[in-house]
Parts: structure tokens; C-alpha cells; sequence
């Protein structure tokens, strides 16, 4: 295997030299190249499998021994600026030509829609990956076509924008970074304290912030995969928010009737047909309103927090695979009808330096859990829940039903203590003080 890398340590053995391009009218032992971003070894594997020329491309400390074994070539890129993805990437075309350029992470989505158009590899339109990654675009490009299911919602370039929006639509009202993701800095504006903090953060960043109606009602993901400009829905997902609507569990299938299902994909459909989705996975959240059902966003990549497990264990198939066969241009595998049900909860704690930390192996052994994800460790510092990199860890389970997997999941969590002292957490670090 060939490993690039930008910066490697001064202890690190020379990388081999790259393999010379074979003449134009030579045959190439090789498979068709596929660039792949970021990610774990699961979508590296299946395309390998598919017989393709597997590169990948991230950084040193996300390579690991796995990635070693489950790709042809290595590209490590210390700066991971996105421009320099994309120069890098185009240069490296000359030498491996690339039949696509595929992730699923959300920090290469963008890159990887620039390095597919510079080079014209096909693949989702770049305008619609641009406009799936930030909200405010997101807003123009959906709700001007939906009848009576728009969000009201509003870019905030100064303070003052933000007395204007309240005043237009009331409180509460919703305050996210118009290109985040994880639930990281989003803000439910509830009172006048709420309001002085939210102009605070627009002085501070200018048109960076989207101010958005208060949507109450039930939350869910739609996940879904494209083929030829077709949708097809995988999984409803039922989602249950913490603090800073952090997302603190999800079960398949949701628990809805059918015309709630019904509803939920049509207007999926109606938003991935909208926004010019043409392939791939899509992780679209609604909020099933009184009035019906409201996009929140959406992502042309799989749902994160493990929700590809739970559509796996329940619908057997998993969405990298779908993407891995896409790719190399042969039939999708078949997702098998829904079979039981499958939850994942996540653990939060008080925030402070943790303390003490037990009770992983015992919720391991409960009945139904397949996999537990401990988060933090004796001694790691605890953060206020402000956005998914806030949580301790998680449980996943299976059961017959829903509500069986919610509770296997929940009840393994409980037998997980995490102890925190604030009063040390501020010993070390002063200004970490939620009093500055």
C-alpha cells in the first residue's frame, strides 16, 4: 500500500514512492479509482469488494491500522483546509484518475462535490451540495415552493435583527450557525436573558447565524437513499432531545401511524426533488407540527450518532454499502422488510472533571444491547450539553418492538455512573467558570 503524507513526523520512515502511471495504451491492472474522504473502513471494504482502486484521503491522526488493510493508497493531509483538498486532489487525478470522489462525513461534503465538479466526475450538482450545508440557502430554496409548510426565518447581519425577528414571530424562537451541524451552538431563545445572549453572538458573527420559528412537535429523520433522481425511503427514525435541542436518543422504526409516515416521505421527497438531490444518501429532520410536517435540515450524507447501525439491524442493509455499489455502478443490494426494532440512547452528566467512571461492562451484558460507545474517561473534563461532542457515550439495543428497545437501551445506560466535581474543573481551568 502507497501512504502520502503532507507533514510526516521526523521519526517516520520515508513513504514509498508512488507507483509510476502505466502508458496511456497500457492495460491498468488496477480497478476503477475511487476517492474516498474521511470515514471509517465500512464504505473502503465494500468498494474494494466491488473491485475498485480504493484511495483514501484524511488526516494522520484518523488513519489507523484498519484503514491500512482496507485501502489501496493513503493520502494524509496535516492542513485540512478545503482548498487545499481540492488542489491536492486535482493534481493526484493526473496520476490516479478517478472514476468519483465519495464521503460520508459531513466536514468533506463540500470538498468532495468541488473536487467532483473541477474534475467532472458527476455526483450530486455542487449547488445542491452547498445549499443542503448551509440553512439560510437551504430556506430560500424549499420554502418559497411549499404551500403553507414554509419556516419563517431570517439571516441575522446585526443585533437588531434579532428584536426584529422576535417581534415578527414571538417567542420562542431558534438561533443556529446557518452551516453547523450535531446540534453544535444551537440556541432556543426563550426570554429577554435569551435575547441579550443572541444579539451578543450575531455581534460577534455577522451573517454566520439563522434565526428560525420555534417548532413544537415530535421530532423524526428521514433517511433516505437516490437513484436516478428516484428516492427511496429507508427508515423513519424517532428522534428525543436534550438541553440545546441536543439530540439524546433515537429509535427505528418511529412510533407513527401510517398517514404520519406517509406525510413525513412525501415531504421529504418534495424537499430532495427541491433542492436537486440525484443520488446518494440523504438525513432529512422534520418536526411532525399540528400543521403538519416542517423540514428542520438536511444532509446528502447517512444520519450520524449510529443511526446507520440501527438501520441496519432493523432493515438489513447498510447505507455505505448502498453507496459503495452506486459508485461502481452495479446493482443495489436489497433492503429486507423491517424486523423488530432497534434504539441507541446517549449519556450526559453534570459538567466538571470526571471523577469516577463505572458500569460500561454491566450495561454491555444486558439483554438486547449490541454495542455500548463509552465517551469519556476518569479524569476527562465534562462540557455543559451544547452540542452531539457533549455527550459521555451511548447504548444500542434490539427488541420486538420500539418501545422494548427503548427501554433495553435506557436501562443498560442506567447502571453507567459518571461523578463529576465542578469545583475541580474550575481549579484547573479558571476561565472555564460559566461566570465569564
Amino acid at each position: 500500500m502507497t501512504t502520502f503524507a503532507s507533514s510526516p513526523p521526523a521519526s517516520s520512515p520515508p513513504a514509498p514512492a508512488p507507483t509510476a502511471r502505466q502508458p496511456p495504451d497500457a492495460p491498468d491492472p488496477r480497478g476503477p479509482a475511487v476517492l474516498v474522504l474521511g470515514g471509517g473502513t465500512r464504505l473502503p471494504r465494500a468498494l474494494r469488494g466491488h473491485g475498485m482502486y480504493v484511495v483514501y484521503g484524511g488526516t494522520p491522526d484518523e488513519f489507523t491500522s484498519a484503514h491500512h488493510e482496507a485501502c489501496d493508497e493513503a493520502w494524509l493531509l496535516a492542513d485540512g483546509s478545503e482548498d487545499n483538498w481540492v488542489r491536492r486532489a486535482v493534481a493526484l487525478h493526473q496520476v490516479v484518475p478517478f472514476r468519483r470522489v465519495v464521503t460520508v462525513r459531513e466536514r468533506f461534503l463540500t470538498a468532495a462535490a468541488r473536487i467532483g465538479d473541477a474534475l467532472g466526475l458527476g455526483g450530486n450538482p455542487l449547488d445542491t451540495v452547498l445549499t443542503l450545508k448551509d440553512k439560510f440557502l437551504m430556506r430560500q430554496s424549499f420554502d418559497g415552493l411549499v404551500d403553507g409548510g414554509a419556516v419563517q426565518a431570517r439571516l441575522m447581519h446585526t443585533p437588531g435583527d434579532v428584536d426584529a425577528f422576535v417581534a415578527r414571530v414571538g417567542l420562542p424562537v431558534v438561533l443556529k450557525p446557518r452551516d453547523g451541524s450535531g446540534s453544535e451552538d444551537i440556541a432556543v431563545v426563550r426570554d429577554t436573558d435569551g435575547i441579550r445572549a443572541a444579539r451578543q453572538r450575531v455581534r460577534a458573527r455577522p451573517e454566520a447565524l439563522l434565526a428560525e420559528e420555534f417548532l413544537s412537535g415530535p421530532e423524526f429523520s428521514i433517511e433516505t437513499f437516490t437513484h436516478g433522481g428516484r428516492h427511496k425511503l429507508l427508515a423513519v427514525t424517532e428522534k428525543f432531545t436534550g438541553d440545546n435541542a441536543v439530540e439524546i436518543g433515537h429509535v427505528i422504526p418511529a412510533r407513527i401511524s401510517a398517514d404520519d409516515r406517509t406525510a413525513l416521505e412525501e415531504t421529504t421527497c418534495r424537499f430532495l426533488d427541491a433542492v436537486g438531490l440525484t443520488e446518494g444518501p440523504a438525513h432529512t429532520e422534520i418536526i411532525l407540527t399540528a400543521s403538519g410536517p416542517r423540514v428542520v435540515e438536511s444532509h446528502n450524507r447517512p444520519g450520524g450518532d449510529g443511526i446507520v447501525d440501527l438501520v441496519r439491524h432493523v432493515h438489513g442493509v447498510d447505507i455505505r454499502d448502498l453507496l459503495a455499489a452506486q459508485t461502481a455502478g452495479v446493482a443495489l443490494p436489497a433492503a429486507s422488510e423491517p424486523a423488530g426494532a432497534a434504539a441507541t440512547w446517549f449519556l450526559t452528566a453534570a459538567p466538571g472533571i470526571a471523577t469516577e467512571v463505572s458500569g460500561w461492562e454491566a450495561a454491555a451484558g444486558r439483554p438486547g444491547v449490541v454495542a455500548v460507545s463509552p465517551g469519556t474517561r476518569a479524569g476527562d473534563t465534562v462540557t455543559p450539553l451544547r452540542g452531539s461532542g457533549d455527550r459521555c457515550g451511548s447504548v444500542t439495543a434490539v427488541a420486538e418492538t420500539p418501545d422494548e428497545a427503548l427501554d433495553r437501551a435506557r436501562g443498560a445506560l442506567a447502571l453507567v455512573t459518571i461523578r463529576t466535581d465542578a469545583a475541580l474543573r474550575d481549579q484547573q481551568n479558571p476561565e472555564s467558570r460559566e461566570s465569564r
